[in-house]
């Protein structure tokens, strides 16, 4: 039987997630998640992509206060009611609403910690953000949907292939199952789970985030596990892709235990299967020249994975050849494309998907 595992609402966007074993239904997701974030004092979202010590902070909600503790244990409680009666102007990637600011004593806890200007906001309890392909349905602060859901047996696949110890937390799913077959979940379309019908309405792209480890706030060892999905789970568009990003049509609670059951199905996604073959004699030394630096390369690492061993930095963000920011010029030699998005025109590669084939010069 395939049946709901494990239960986690994320008051706090990437702050620590709270295990349930109930969770209700409301408009935006599950009561309670996402409903907080952190943002640039312009209402630009600010997550543990670009300050990885967000994870490490702790939440506790009761009724309409949240508590969050920082790893040195000192705390702070929030109260709702003491946010912003203004609307003010919130974006999450690229998706432009309204929200309300926290009191300036809660937002100098949160400035004093990231040593960095910054203010906590909260949704409201009219939510003004839409999802972008469903404009009739209402979303928190989460990246795009309302839920997201795993596969314990696709993570479990995913385990057994990645060299690095992982837990599934890094991945920050709301509905963990159990009992069904790996990736079985490609190929749901509807599904009913306890008192809730849910869409399931498209794959959920990964980044950066998943290769941070959920209790140091550290990034594991070579952009794992992004580079071992990457060798089966890249789709047609160079994207990779885990876990199922869904929409519920109706309210009401899904409970530890209850059973999953598929209502409809469609074709599963199609990805590009490409396990390496490479082994250690293939190791190959080679030259990496970066604005007149030269340094010692390999064939068997990124670009961007070198320069920053080197530490030379250039600009970064998802690390999985989606966002684009890690675009160089590739001036001499050739490189090895991860993802299919990985080249582009005019000999712009990017940094964090692309391996050197031997001597290469970029700028």
């Amino acid at each position: 039987m395939i049946a709901v595992k494990q239960l986690f609402i994320y008051p706090i966007k990437s702050m620590q997630g709270i295990a349930l074993t109930r969770a209700k239904s409301i408009d935006g997701g599950f009561e309670h998640d996402r409903i907080l974030m952190i943002s640039e004092p312009d209402g630009t979202f600010i997550t543990a992509r670009q300050y990885p010590e967000l994870l490490k902070l702790r939440t506790v909600i009761t009724d309409n206060q949240v508590q969050v503790s920082l790893p040195t244990n000192e705390s702070i409680v929030i109260n709702l009611d003491e946010f912003s009666q203004s609307n003010e102007a919130t974006e999450v990637w690229g998706n432009h609403f309204t929200s309300h600011i926290a009191p300036i004593k809660v937002n100098q806890f949160f400035s004093q910690f990231l040593q960095k200007d910054v203010q906590l906001r909260w949704i409201g309890n009219k939510l003004s953000r839409r999802t972008k392909r469903y404009p009739d349905v209402p979303v928190s602060f989460a990246d795009g949907y309302p839920y997201l859901l795993l596969n314990l047996a696709s993570f479990n696949y995913l385990e057994q292939q990645c060299p690095e110890k992982l837990d599934i937390r890094q991945f920050r799913g709301n509905i963990i199952i159990d009992g069904a077959l790996p990736f079985a979940e490609d190929g749901w379309k509807t599904i009913k789970i306890g008192e809730l019908i849910f869409d399931i309405v498209k794959p959920c792209t990964r980044c950066v985030l998943t290769t941070i480890n959920v209790n140091s706030a550290k990034a594991l060892p070579n952009n794992e596990p992004l580079k071992t999905l990457s060798y089966f789970r890249t789709n047609l568009d160079g994207k990779i892709d885990f876990g199922m990003n869904m929409i519920a049509r109706n309210h009401g609670t899904v409970s530890i235990g209850d059973k999953i059951e598929v209502l409809e199905r469609q074709p599963a996604k199609n990805y590009i299967k490409n396990f390496p073959t490479e082994s250690i004699k293939d190791y190959q030394p080679c030259t990496i020249t970066f604005q007149d630096k030269k340094i010692k390369g390999n064939n068997q690492q990124t670009i961007l994975e070198q320069l920053e061993q080197h530490h030379i930095s250039i600009p970064n963000s998802c690390r999985a050849g989606v966002c684009g920011r890690c675009s160089v010029l590739l001036t001499k030699g050739n490189v090895k494309p991860l993802t299919q998005s990985a080249i582009k025109q005019n000999k712009h590669i990017l940094a964090c998907s692309c391996v050197p084939k031997g001597d290469i010069t970029i700028e």
